[in-house]
């Protein structure tokens, strides 16, 4: 055995005993589970039913077949009788394997809040899902966008998301970068002051949601004092939830948020129309249908379709992404099982709930 692979063994342990840490930090074992055939999986994934890139990422490993071990993680805070219970994400351990995907990457910690969660324009968040382990290369990946490019890569069956031509190719992750600055998380923790469609029992949840993840991540801060990495890894994400809170009854932030995406899907209703997305005109399925499919959903749920309303390019390709058997399973189910039913959502379960039982 030559030195390289005699290094890449040891990570691949290394990996693997840490992986088993993040495992047993879960409150219930049951959700890591096993999807697809291999007993032992080139992957494994840290999740979340409900997280919009973490949809993106399973869309991904749906579209392409590939089995993998599945962590679907609590990703909120709670109040229980001894005080906050930490998001599961927020685990030490789980903590400093996501920090191993940072240092690869070399981008900075988050130092503040947009209402945007693009790693590319906001920093790197240390607490956050999704993850991805690739236990043949022995590599941890991080970040939606990231991921999704990573196993288009090593993964070229049945299909591939991004086209080999360098100018579909290059549209292609034009449209995914895009999607990647939208204000999703302002979008799903806001709270619009004219139109706030969002389910009455998700609102309440928002109310506290920040007080929650920072009393959590400074209550860890503390317990992890003598650890220097951890430490900072949590006082950049108490910057970014802090900024949250300030933010999320702001008036002028929130509709300033909402123009946003408004005008970002008028962009796109004009590229559909420049015929530039060629999955609504009969041809290749790709990344940035992926992503524009998983977030046109979860805007949908949140009420916000009427933001695409009068765009009639933008109205026939969520209808058609919407009849993609992936993102009716990964996106759209995921959604009904993880989050409050929405009323501005029944009309996408029903039929979603329809293609799914046929």
């Amino acid at each position: 055995m030559d030195v390289d692979n005699a290094n890449l063994v040891e990570t691949i342990e290394q990996l693997k005993h840490m992986t088993a840490l993040v495992r047993a930090g879960m409150l219930d074992p049951q959700r890591s589970t096993l999807v697809g055939d291999a007993q032992s999986p080139r992957f494994e994934l840290f999740h979340a039913a409900s997280s919009l890139c973490s949809q993106k990422v399973r869309t991904v490993l749906h579209e392409k077949r590939l089995s993998y071990r599945s962590n679907d993680m609590i990703i909120l805070c709670s109040m229980g009788a001894d005080g906050v219970m930490a998001a599961e994400h927020y685990n030490p351990a789980y903590v400093r394997l996501r920090l191993i995907a940072g240092k690869d990457m070399g981008q900075a910690l988050v130092s503040g809040y947009s209402g945007r969660t693009s790693v590319e324009t906001e920093g790197f968040d240390p607490c956050a899902v999704p993850l991805l382990i690739d236990y043949v290369a022995g590599r941890v990946i991080a970040d939606s966008k990231r991921i999704c490019c990573y196993l288009d890569e090593v993964s070229t069956e049945p299909l591939q998301l991004l086209p080999a031509a360098a100018q579909a190719r290059a549209e292609v992750m034009r449209q995914v970068s895009i999607v990647d600055r939208l204000p999703n998380a302002a979008l799903l923790y806001g709270f619009h002051p004219d139109a706030d469609h969002r389910p009455e029992s998700l609102k309440s949840v928002m109310e506290t949601v920040y007080d929650y993840k920072v009393m959590a991540l400074q209550a860890l801060a503390e317990a992890n004092a003598g650890d220097a990495e951890l430490v900072g890894a949590y006082r950049a994400k108490i910057a970014k939830e802090s900024g949250g809170k300030k933010v999320c009854h702001d008036a002028a932030f929130q509709r300033a948020v909402r123009q946003d995406a408004r005008e970002i899907l008028m962009a796109l209703d004009q590229a559909l129309g420049a015929q530039s997305s060629p999955y609504l005109n009969g041809h290749a399925f790709s990344l940035a249908d992926v992503a524009w499919g998983v977030n046109l959903i979860r805007m949908a749920y949140l009420g916000l379709a009427s933001l695409w309303d009068d765009q009639h390019n933008v109205t026939r390709y969520f209808q058609a992404l919407t009849q993609r058997p992936s993102l009716c399973s990964e996106a759209i189910g995921a959604s009904i099982d993880s989050l409050p039913p929405s009323e501005h959502f029944a009309g996408v379960a029903q039929r979603a709930a329809q293609r799914r039982n046929s």
